[in-house]
């Protein structure tokens, strides 16, 4: 390997959940009270200590989003595109809106995301989930937000649980002013993703009496970097036997990895506490990831591994966005009230509030991401390499070969907690 000047490889990871919640009035008695909630100050330190002291569920909040993460995956997944979500931050804009949500709405969200009877237990777990991957440690930082239309008699309870267990801002918005409420929402999605997710808004709908948005942005290298200079172009060949010319990099290290009849999986350890583990099928044909391939195989296939193998290890360059509209999806997941007129988010309002009745629902929910594999100039100060020729592993009979030039699926996890926070399937790489 060349030493001097070489160039460290960083993931740049990005992603944005948008609810959007509309309400019908079936009257138009203007006595309305206004709750004005922006600026007001709420002390939730109490509630905070008395809940996590009662804390003794044994529920998992990283398993239950990993659960779900496997089941939007096979629900979005298809054979010929790339998929990239983030089922920690759709998880997380949802908790929110579970805040509000009664019977079987409630019930409904509750089964597609795993979440506890207890909703208390939920709370605590969220906050001191979000506060471990927003740590200094991670360089991932989350953010969430409310806005909410000011003439709205919200729930000053749900206003705060959402300040106080999601780190939620609460802004006021005068929604009849599209424009510019879209741009407000906008700047501030713009700024919490470093500028990668510009104008996500395109409109909002004159009924909307709230916005939820939660958006990640993850910027990581690698513990053991790439030297640029043994990049190779390289055929990376889709699913559907279409060949991609692409900049590919190439390393030989002891890696954490393990295999099975089916595929291989090899975790790339990022500087911090995160990891990128990649899930490559020995054959090129994905359709064992579609709606086979669970939470339960990943495990598996996890807790195989070893960090003693020598691993000749070949990755594509790769960038690309992806965008959903997610109603259809959960909806066929089994939430189905939420988005029609039997649903219940009563829990997000004051009845006492105001003479009129209300009936909210959700429009849609939009996620948009980016990933971005790519090379960042840094000076590095040893070798890079391992003498593969004298450097096995005792009892390593060969030197193990990992060539991601096919369809393979991957997943951002923080190894604190297990936590997936990010995942995907390359099946079309940018040619470089």
């Amino acid at each position: 390997m060349n030493q001097g000047w070489n160039k460290y490889v960083y993931v740049s990871l990005f992603s944005v959940v948008l609810v959007l919640c509309v309400g019908c009035i079936s009257s138009q008695d203007n006595s309305t009270e206004q709750i004005e909630l922006n600026g007001t100050e709420i002390s939730s330190s109490t509630i905070i200590e008395n809940r996590l002291t009662n804390s003794s569920d044994d529920y998992d909040i990283a398993s239950a989003n990993n659960a779900f993460a496997f089941d939007m995956y096979n629900t979005i997944e298809t054979k010929d595109k790339n998929v990239f979500f983030s089922p920690y931050s759709i998880s997380t804009a949802m908790a929110i809106c579970y805040e509000g949500a009664q019977d079987s709405t409630k019930e409904q969200i509750k089964n597609v995301f795993n979440y506890p009877f207890n909703d208390s237990v939920l709370e605590t777990s969220s906050k001191e989930l979000m506060d471990t991957i927003n740590s200094d440690e991670s360089n991932v930082n989350t953010a969430n937000a409310l806005w909410v239309q000011k003439e709205f008699p919200f729930n000053t309870q749900f206003v705060l649980n959402s300040k106080t267990y999601y780190n939620a801002n609460v802004t006021n918005l005068d929604f009849g002013e599209s424009e510019k409420s879209a741009n407000i929402i906008n700047e501030w999605i713009k700024e919490k993703t470093n500028g990668k997710i510009d104008n996500m808004i395109d409109s909002i709908n004159e009924n909307t009496t709230m916005i939820v948005t939660n958006t990640i942005y993850f910027k990581g290298e690698w513990v053991d970097e790439f030297d640029e200079q043994d990049n190779q172009k390289e055929p990376f060949y889709s699913s559907n036997r279409n060949t991609f010319s692409v900049e590919t990099m190439y390393n030989v290290r002891f890696y954490n990895y393990a295999e099975n009849e089916k595929d291989q999986i090899i975790e790339l350890p990022y500087i911090g506490n995160l990891s990128m583990y990649i899930i490559l099928p020995k054959e090129n044909n994905n359709s064992d990831y579609s709606n086979n391939f669970s939470y339960v195989d990943y495990n598996n296939l996890k807790s195989a591994m070893n960090s003693e193998n020598l691993v000749k290890l070949w990755l594509p360059k790769f960038t690309f966005d992806t965008k959903y509209e997610l109603s259809g999806s959960l909806s066929n997941m089994g939430m189905v009230d939420a988005f029609g007129p039997s649903a219940n988010f009563s829990g997000m309002y004051d009845i006492n509030m105001s003479s009129e009745n209300y009936s909210l629902s959700l429009e849609k929910i939009i996620h948009q991401t980016s990933i971005d594999v790519q090379e960042k100039g840094t000076e590095a100060a040893a070798a890079t390499g391992i003498d593969a020729t004298t450097s096995r592993a005792p009892g390593q009979s060969e030197i193990i070969e990992f060539k991601a030039n096919h369809p393979f699926m991957f997943l951002i996890e923080d190894n604190r907690n297990g936590c997936i926070v990010f995942m995907g399937k390359l099946e079309k790489p940018v040619e470089q």
